[in-house]
């Protein structure tokens, strides 16, 4: 589903790190992405998240896609023998069983769930050819947003209907994925339409649950001049967003501070020096000999050792400077690849891997994660 990325800098690799402190990190810092072979057909999920939890995992970007829920904009449109398997919110046939099952299993083992809330329905699409398509209304990606509270957030009905689970409740949303990439959000002008849609969200989340936290898609690639462009297309620094994303994907653990330090700018300047930064994908995939590399992405694509590698170096990065960047979160990308028969190097991006007998094992990056977390937090002490 992602693209090849764009850019690129290979040349940001002089940031200077500094010495990692644990006593600076929340307890939530460790994350990873779950997508992809996680979301399969026989996952045990609460086993994958009692090893997440083991390795030092705290947060889990959870991507829900709005499609998947409500599909159909009305039950006259649903075909009669699918109609048992959704429930009616506000007139919206809703199908909560995928969703509850990820955040049934994050709940049993204390993983909190950064919800990042992907794509519209055909029905509510503004174009229905693009598969990313966004919403014609973001008033209606809000109500979407509304529902996922009414479900999971402090109130939802997900709780009252299974007691025995540990009440975690949803308080974490992202709006949208990598907008400023023509595949994620194919507009004309990217800047005002995701303004649009992030003022929108924000609203309805806020009067759901005010005590929720709003972050922003995380983007890619030359990240800072695109936050310069939705500050100048209209975003502000209140109103928007709570903490801002970044995917600060490049060949160092220094060229991600580098870029960290550029966006940090660029807010400050925009009179948000107190949002949080959150990096909500890092990774650098074991794809080399296997995937196709772009000549600028070779110091990007890695083997399994590098890796390894370069997991304890980013995280000894941003926990070395943290505090001066107010950096609150780091979500590897991602949790499980494929890992095998494919060009694409994204499909090399996991902690874990699955064999060729369709089972997940672990990858050498698991261990320098495991390894890293536990240096540098309480975790495992």
């Amino acid at each position: 589903m992602r693209p090849s990325l764009i850019a690129l800098l290979a040349a940001l690799s002089f940031g200077a790190i500094a010495e990692p402190s644990a006593a600076a990190l929340p307890a939530r810092f460790f994350g990873v992405t779950g997508n992809g072979p996680l979301n399969g057909a026989g996952v045990d999920l609460v086993k994958e998240g009692a090893l997440m939890r083991s390795n030092g995992v705290r947060s889990l970007r959870l991507t829900i896609e709005w499609p998947e829920l409500q599909p159909y904009a009305s039950f006259a449109a649903v075909p009669p023998t699918e109609r048992s398997r959704f429930v009616d919110v506000g007139g919206i046939p809703t199908d909560f069983a995928a969703t509850d099952a990820r955040i049934r299993a994050a709940a049993l083992n204390d993983v909190e769930v950064l919800a990042l809330v992907l794509r519209s329905p055909l029905w509510a699409g503004s174009d229905p050819s693009e598969y990313l398509t966004p919403p014609r209304d973001p008033k209606d990606y809000g109500r979407f947003l509304t529902t996922l509270i009414g479900r999971y957030g402090p109130e939802g009905s997900y709780w009252a209907e299974n007691p025995a689970i540990p009440r975690r409740p949803l308080h974490q949303f992202q709006i949208w994925n990598e907008p400023n990439l023509k595949h994620f959000l194919p507009v004309p002008s990217w800047a005002p339409t995701y303004v649009k849609l992030l003022r929108a969200a924000f609203r309805a989340v806020k009067a759901a649950d005010p005590a929720a936290t709003v972050v922003t898609a995380g983007m890619p690639n030359f990240v800072w001049r695109d936050y310069a462009k939705l500050f100048k297309a209209g975003m502000r620094s209140r109103g928007y967003f709570d903490a801002v994303a970044v995917h600060p994907y490049t060949d160092t653990a220094a060229g991600c501070i580098t870029i960290l330090d550029r966006v940090r700018h660029v807010l400050d300047v925009n009179g948000a020096r107190a949002a949080p930064l959150w990096v909500t994908e890092t990774g650098w995939p074991s794809g080399r000999g296997r995937a196709k590399v772009l000549p600028q992405h070779r110091g990007w694509v890695t083997n399994a050792a590098g890796e390894a590698a370069r997991v304890r170096q980013v995280y000894k990065a941003y926990a070395g400077n943290a505090r001066r960047l107010k950096l609150s979160r780091a979500f590897w990308y991602t949790w499980v690849s494929t890992d095998r028969g494919s060009d694409d190097a994204w499909e090399y991006a996991g902690l874990r891997r699955v064999n060729s007998k369709g089972a997940f094992v672990d990858k050498p990056a698991l261990a320098a994660y495991r390894s890293v977390a536990r240096s540098l937090t309480a975790i495992g002490r």
